[in-house]
């Protein structure tokens, strides 16, 4: 309650630490945790004592992969279990039934190629029992085979297209409050090792294919690796070229994200429960909370800390321009 932003903040949940692969990626601190899940009523009894202190935004993010979470070991790896995630999110329901916000966070691609069948059940037990506006945060960190060798990535731009079709197919319908349901996100890490120029265009290929087939990623999130303790990634100097870099991202910006959101939210879209944060200008700046929220610049001077609704004008990178919606003026939206 002494958070500055009570009760507007989100409370992330952790699920387990560490990670089930028997061999790491290159840069990951997850194998420095030995691999142990919490059980689903400790999970569920954490998000029951916030929700009576107040809380109602919640993520379950603190995971490397939340399909992964309760999973059975098998030869193959561990096999999602749908009955342990329908469990979770029932249970959480049942501890908050007026929360606002469930969210997910980090999922790996692999698990959804790996595992077809039980991971279109968990994304659809997921949409059963969150909120709309949920993003699927996938480390695929390159989409250059050879960064991927000799980082132990695990996945190949052909199995990451395969994971982000499914979670389109389950996911994309719009929610109730202006946004899909569930879409995936991904992350792309740069100052691997075996990086070269040759790197960024495979990443911008594995984009441009992803967005000719008509699919959608709600972020794109674009990372410079770090080189922690005892991780292999530890002793290996990347240079990365900062021009190249810069026109690298600005290049995803215009031609990846800005007509993805232009699908995610076309003009007209109503956007629901926009919290306003801030004055720029004539203007009101306001997000949804969320894992991951839009920007939203609405033109009108409004009263901060409250909850409007807006129709969107325009897109830009990561943010929207919109119209607070009047309460007659919803009516005739909705119509």
């Amino acid at each position: 309650r002494k958070h500055p932003r009570f009760p507007h903040n989100m409370c992330e949940i952790e699920t387990y630490r560490g990670c089930p692969r028997e061999t790491h990626c290159s840069f990951c601190t997850e194998p420095l945790y030995p691999h142990s899940s919490r059980e689903i009523p400790d999970v569920v009894n954490e998000i029951r004592a916030l929700y009576d202190f107040g809380a109602r935004y919640f993520r379950i993010g603190r995971q490397p992969d939340l399909f992964s979470y309760k999973g059975i070991e098998t030869t193959d790896g561990f096999k999602p279990n749908p009955a342990a995630i329908e469990k979770l999110y029932r249970g959480i329901r049942r501890a908050a039934p007026e929360l606002r916000v469930l969210h997910m966070d980090n999922l790996n691609p692999a698990t959804i190629t790996e595992f077809p069948d039980e991971s279109r059940e968990i994304a659809k037990t997921i949409i059963k029992y969150h909120t709309p506006g949920d993003v699927a945060a996938m480390g695929v960190e390159s989409g250059d085979p050879r960064v991927i060798r000799k980082n132990n990535l695990q996945i190949y731009p052909e199995d990451v297209i395969k994971a982000v079709e499914l979670i389109n197919e389950v996911g994309s319908k719009k929610g109730e409050n202006g946004l899909p349901e569930l879409l995936p996100g991904i992350n792309l890490l740069h100052g691997l090792k075996g990086e070269s120029k040759r790197t960024y265009q495979r990443n911008l290929e594995l984009l441009q294919t992803i967005h000719d087939r008509g699919l959608l990623l709600r972020r794109i999130n674009i990372r410079r690796a770090m080189r922690f303790k005892n991780t292999p990634l530890e002793e290996t100097k990347i240079s990365i070229n900062r021009k190249l870099f810069h026109n690298y991202r600005n290049t995803i910006k215009k031609t990846i994200e800005v007509p993805m959101l232009k699908e995610i939210a076309p003009k007209g879209t109503t956007l629901k429960n926009i919290l306003t944060e801030s004055h720029h200008g004539q203007n009101t700046l306001g997000r949804q909370i969320a894992s991951y929220p839009l920007l939203i610049k609405m033109r009108r001077i409004l009263k901060l800390g409250i909850f409007v609704d807006a129709v969107a004008t325009d897109q830009n990178h990561r943010s929207l321009t919109a119209m607070p919606v009047e309460k007659d003026d919803h009516r005739k939206n909705d119509l």
